[in-house]
């Protein structure tokens, strides 16, 4: 899904969201002090992990996830009763190259 930059920059204006882009970016990293059933890589970051980290209720923890999911900028795969988070970085780089061509419009 295409996102006028407008709408993308609503997205990206909030903290919350651009950190969970930010560690989805290097999970082994961000979230080395923590352990999940599969590795990062395989399927991306456990939905819990990313509460935790967050500091978060799990339903504003779903709805930032959500709103990023519904942005195409994460991918999320279900795996039994746990939902697992990775970045879009196809799409991520489209948004980017999105914002960049308005910016150079003004």
């Amino acid at each position: 899904m295409c996102f006028a930059s407008e709408e993308l920059l609503k997205i990206l204006a909030n903290p919350t969201r651009r950190a969970i882009l930010q560690w989805l970016k290097a999970p082994s990293i961000a979230f080395a002090s923590q352990t999940q059933l599969y590795p990062f890589d395989q399927y991306g970051v456990c939905a819990s992990l990313i509460q935790h980290k967050a500091g978060l209720s799990q339903p504003a923890t779903s709805l930032s996830l959500k709103i990023l999911l519904d942005a195409n900028l994460v991918i999320a795969t279900r795996v039994g009763k746990w939902t697992y988070f990775k970045r879009n970085e196809t799409a991520l780089q489209q948004s980017l190259d999105l914002l960049q061509q308005d910016i150079q419009t003004l």
